[in-house]
């Protein structure tokens, strides 16, 4: 069985993708388009405001 690698994101990578959704973007959009998984997109977003 093959094993599957990790993507590995910058962080300005991951600060982009705060920045448009909180620019009033949907998650689903911002995901979508920048081809991560939504799961981890709202990681970002949630560390982004605590």
């Amino acid at each position: 069985m093959m094993k599957l690698r990790r993507a590995r994101y910058t962080l300005e990578f991951k600060q982009e993708a705060v920045w448009l959704v909180e620019s009033d973007q949907s998650q689903a959009t911002v995901t979508k388009m920048l081809g991560v998984v939504e799961q981890t997109q709202f990681n970002w977003v949630g560390a982004n405001r605590s």
